[in-house]
């Protein structure tokens, strides 16, 4: 469910108004969806680090390369977040956003 309703966020995201100043509404609600989602997605990356181990086993969070690219792209958020300062562009870095709906194409059960 959270990575559909990021991509209906993104999906209503305008980069060119919305990268100067959220002063509507709908920038504001979806700014805060997008908060809610990268918590989301940083809890999850937390809980299966803990629960799988970091790296230096088989079957650690790092070992797979769909966590790769999880850790990825929850380490380019929280870059977006820490050096969100005054008039700073960090359109490259909220690119990134683009690839997390790539994170549903590991939930898909394959047959083969």
């Amino acid at each position: 469910m959270a990575i559909l309703l990021n991509c209906v966020t993104l999906g209503m995201y305008q980069p060119c108004s919305d990268d100067e100043t959220c002063t509507t509404s709908r920038c504001k609600i979806l700014q805060t969806f997008d908060d809610i989602i990268f918590g989301f997605f940083a809890l999850e990356m937390v809980i299966k680090m803990l629960a799988m181990g970091i790296m230096n086993a088989p079957n650690s969070y790092l070992s797979d390369t769909w966590n790769r690219l999880d850790f990825f792209i929850v380490v380019a958020g929280a870059l977006e977040y820490c050096l969100d300062v005054g008039n700073m562009n960090l359109s490259a870095i909220r690119t990134v956003r683009v690839l997390r709906p790539l994170r549903a194409i590991n939930r898909i059960p394959s047959k083969w």
